[in-house]
């Protein structure tokens, strides 16, 4: 199978959040995989490639806290969008776009 990513990825399971412009109540999700580039998950929401979205990914400093560590605020462009069979949703391949780092405290709120 050839590979067609620039960068290998690496199986990192960390939450997500992805903001839609029309609503405000995120979909929650999780990595599957990540690179410098982008992140594939799982989502039960219908989403279509070209879609861009705001997410934040949540990086903890050590085990699975959500009060220390930092956050990825990333603007997200869904590239791709696949059948999940074992979820009985969608996987998204997405590209982040742009990003900076918050604290996570400064994420949630």
């Amino acid at each position: 199978m050839i590979e067609r990513r620039k960068h290998p990825r690496l199986k990192l399971r960390i939450p997500l959040l992805l903001f839609l412009a029309a609503s405000e109540d995120p979909i929650e999700s999780e990595t599957v995989n990540i690179n410098s580039d982008g992140f594939y998950c799982t989502t039960r929401e219908p989403l279509a490639p070209g879609d861009r979205l705001r997410g934040l990914l949540f990086f903890p400093a050590s085990g699975d806290s959500m009060e220390s560590g930092f956050c990825l605020d990333a603007e997200i462009e869904v590239m791709r969008v696949r059948m999940d069979n074992d979820t009985s949703g969608f996987g998204l391949g997405c590209r982040i776009t742009d990003y900076h780092i918050v604290s996570q405290r400064t994420a949630v709120k």
